[in-house]
């Protein structure tokens, strides 16, 4: 097999796999917390029982990207779909408070692995072009999410969560074997674990990964809070009522499910048109309306979502932002790594990622309780925008000042 032809078989598998992966983790997006509120579960009980999955994410961040420089990508790709499958049997079978933790967990455990390989793959496809394969990457990805929100959402309506649950256990079973058959990039260094693990505490003290690890906290905690509490506030907006249900002769979907699909749609588009935004716009100002717009558009769905086309509109935005800021980080974190140490960066960043994952539900799901969920979600709008506002200087003592006009 030439290098072009299995270059492009590496790349093709990777969209392939990924956009499976993306409709599993779509489908558990929705899936969960509606499960979670069907059992009639506080907005604190929400989130903490979905910031189960930060457990293992913030641990095992470091410990995927030290697998997939060791041992290969592919092979933590595998784990990580079999513990989609495991958690995804486990809440088809059963409605106690551990079992749905221990999901939550295995779900955690998975997405903390399989990104960091994913990416660490993707990027050492073709080290001339990562952006361009990222942007792609996330764009597939998004495709799959959107599949998965809107699928998830009408099984639930019309079959019910234990069907839902067991079609992404058996797709998660199935995208193993497209794993499986990608062909393996190797590894310019065949390093020991000590010196795989030697340049770690260096890698969270440079500079260079301050910019990568801000973005991918805020992003992920944007999507941690609407992927938990978020349904909480759609309920109170009355979009989970039976009757609110969106139908299309015999099928239905409710409309957070709809919702999530429409965050998923500007997530792909942000994929596919990613690489050439930042080459017109620059980074300063990409970075800035990535962290601004998430802060914005929160507080937008807080005052105004209210109404469910604006709702719409809104989540369609954020889906950009989201993207945006999953790919600039990825290709931040790429530009800042050398190839054979590109697992363990990309797992320092995800670190930050798995922060926000858990910080998300655990810290801003309680929050609501005390206060109201308005007044939560408002919060990390805000925390957000004062990210943004500090954008100049934060590239300023990070990125020398030939790149920083960039």
């Amino acid at each position: 097999m030439s290098g072009i032809t299995k270059a492009k078989m590496a790349e093709s598998g990777l969209y392939a796999h990924t956009t499976a992966y993306s409709l599993v983790l779509g489908a558990i997006i929705v899936l969960v917390p509606l499960y979670i509120l069907s059992l009639g579960y506080s907005p604190a009980g929400l989130g903490l029982i979905i910031a189960g999955q930060g457990v293992f994410q913030v641990g095992l961040r470091l410990f995927g990207g030290i697998l997939s420089d060791r041992l290969g990508e592919r092979w933590v790709m595998q784990c990580a779909l079999a513990a989609m499958a495991c958690g995804s049997f486990a809440l088809a079978f059963s409605e106690s408070v551990f079992w749905m933790i221990f999901a939550q967990a295995l779900f955690g455990g998975s997405r903390s692995i399989y990104w960091v390989a994913a990416q660490s793959y993707g990027t050492r496809i073709d080290e001339d072009r990562p952006a361009a394969i990222m942007g792609r990457f996330f764009g597939f990805g998004s495709a799959g999410s959107i599949i998965g929100n809107g699928g998830a959402a009408v099984v639930a309506a019309t079959f019910g969560f234990e069907t839902g649950f067991m079609l992404v256990a058996i797709i998660s079973i199935a995208s193993m074997i497209v794993v499986a058959i990608t062909p393996k990039i190797p590894n310019p260094s065949q390093r020991t674990l000590k010196e795989i693990l030697s340049p770690v505490p260096k890698v969270f003290l440079k500079k260079a990964i301050v910019l990568p690890a801000i973005l991918a906290f805020g992003t992920s905690l944007q999507m941690g809070v609407m992927g938990s509490i978020g349904a909480a506030l759609f309920e109170e907006f009355g979009f989970l009522d039976k009757d609110a249900a969106i139908t299309f002769g015999m099928i239905a979907m409710d409309k957070y499910g709809f919702l999530m699909s429409t965050h998923a749609i500007g997530s792909v588009i942000a994929g596919f048109t990613f690489a050439k935004f930042i080459t017109k716009a620059g980074q300063q100002i990409t970075y800035a309306l990535t962290m601004g717009g998430n802060g914005v558009l929160l507080l937008s769905i807080v005052f105004v979502g209210d109404i469910f086309l604006i709702a719409t509109l809104m989540m369609f935005t954020l889906g950009l932002a989201f993207n945006s800021g999953r790919v600039f980080n990825s290709s931040l974190t790429a530009m800042a790594s050398l190839p054979e140490q590109r697992g363990v960066f990309m797992a320092v960043v995800g670190i930050y990622w798995a922060l926000g994952v858990f910080i998300g539900p655990f810290v801003f799901g309680p929050l609501a309780e005390l206060t109201s969920l308005s007044i939560s979600i408002s919060v990390v709008g805000i925390l957000m925008l004062i990210a943004a506002v500090m954008t100049p200087v934060l590239f300023r003592i990070t990125i020398p000042t030939k790149n920083s006009v960039d």
